[in-house]
């Protein structure tokens, strides 16, 4: 995959990626992602206001009948769905 971006400098570069560095950036995406599940605190507190990603994640939640304000439920319910996750990158 190749692309485009705006270093430090002004100049624009390009580099490419491998399919193994591919897989790497996924699957830290995957870590992430379930670490911010896991630990974000604005699920367990009723917030003015919500991050267009944390209030896709409580829509999910709510849909499907899990206690977002709860841990474990979430994060079981999150890493359920990231397991089955196909790697496009494999």
């Amino acid at each position: 995959m190749k692309i485009n971006f705006t270093g430090h400098s002004i100049n624009q570069k390009e580099t490419e990626l491998s399919q193994e560095e591919l897989t790497e950036i996924f699957e830290a995406l995957k870590y992430q992602f379930l670490t911010h599940i896991e630990y974000t605190s604005s699920f367990e507190r009723n917030s003015s206001y919500e991050t267009p990603e944390n209030l896709t994640i409580r829509k999910l939640c709510e849909n499907h009948g899990v206690d977002v304000a709860y841990t474990p439920d979430r994060l079981n319910f999150f890493t359920a769905i990231v397991e089955q996750m196909v790697n496009p990158y494999e």
